[in-house]
């Protein structure tokens, strides 16, 4: 692809959200072109779950399929290992900056980089994460079924994640991680029989990605075979300079076309909520897609 070229729709990511987005469009006859990053978020999991069709696929055989289908639609482009260090307005058209030194414009654009994830610095934690440390018990909770497990976080989310991981083990128990615990939300974890740890975590501990110990800062060692924890997350630096309007939680606010708040600007996936599936993402590139090709074919 040439360094500077106009198209119909930037896509900013090419994971579920960007890749649904880009087969419609591509079957509208629309000219879009994915700028993807090449460092997929779900790429140290083992596999896609509760995609129908797709279960246990492997991310990168999701992502090798879709373009394999993508080929089959001249209009779509992709430009590979291209991060966007830059996206804005100038009059009608989206302008978009890679790090490597390209410019696309165009008169729509989707954002569907996912988020960033703040995970919590402990020593074993790196080397466990995404295959016995894991996010959504949704996506996971069926590999760690019966297994003595723990969930650390803090606050409401502990409260609410504690009792959802007994539907599949009724070993479980709560690490605060040395942030202070209320009253309420102690009490909605004793309701549910989980034990409270409120000692920071010390190390993780197991045979190569596994985990079989969590050792506490005041000595004390878990005997724990997986781990769900409860992260913040932050828009990546692109997203964030925009200016969108957000939740409370800081996911990009869309309508229920997917459209933000800024014109003809759209957002698809993991940005715009805490509810993170593949299959969810897709769906929503999926709707973000007609909607734009709706918008461009009627303005």
């Amino acid at each position: 692809m040439t360094s500077s070229q106009d198209v119909d729709v930037l896509i900013l990511g090419g994971g579920p959200a960007g890749l649904s987005a880009a087969l419609c469009l591509g079957r509208a006859r629309k000219r879009a072109v994915v700028l993807d990053a090449g460092a997929p978020r779900h790429s140290v999991a083992a596999g896609v779950h509760n995609f129908l069709t797709r279960e246990g696929m492997a991310p990168a055989e999701l992502r090798r399929v879709a373009w394999e289908q993508l080929a089959a639609y001249p209009s779509v482009e992709r430009a590979p290992e291209q991060r966007v260090t830059a996206l804005r307005q100038e009059g009608a058209l989206w302008v978009a900056e890679g790090e490597a030194g390209g410019r696309w414009r165009a008169r729509a654009a989707l954002l569907a980089t996912g988020v960033i994830d703040e995970h919590p610095e402990v020593p074993g934690y790196a080397a466990r994460w995404g295959r016995s440390i894991f996010m959504c018990p949704f996506c996971h909770g069926w590999e760690a079924r019966d297994l003595p497990l723990a969930v650390m976080g803090s606050g409401e989310g502990l409260a609410h994640m504690g009792p959802l991981l007994k539907g599949w083990s009724a070993d479980v128990v709560a690490l605060t991680h040395g942030a202070p615990l209320e009253d309420a939300h102690a009490a909605a974890l004793r309701a549910a029989s989980i034990p409270v740890y409120t000692a920071p975590v010390a190390a993780l501990e197991g045979p190569g990605d596994q985990l079989d110990t969590i050792r506490l800062a005041d000595g004390r060692a878990l005997e724990r075979r997986g781990l769900f924890v409860i992260t913040s997350q932050r828009q990546v630096p692109v997203v964030a300079s925009l200016g969108l309007a957000v939740d409370p939680m800081g996911y990009v606010q869309v309508d229920m076309h997917q459209r933000t708040s800024l014109p003809m600007l759209w957002a698809a996936g993991d940005l715009t909520s805490r509810l993170q599936q593949v299959v969810e993402s897709a769906a929503q590139g999926l709707r973000a897609g007609a909607l734009i090709t709706a918008t461009l074919n009627m303005s």
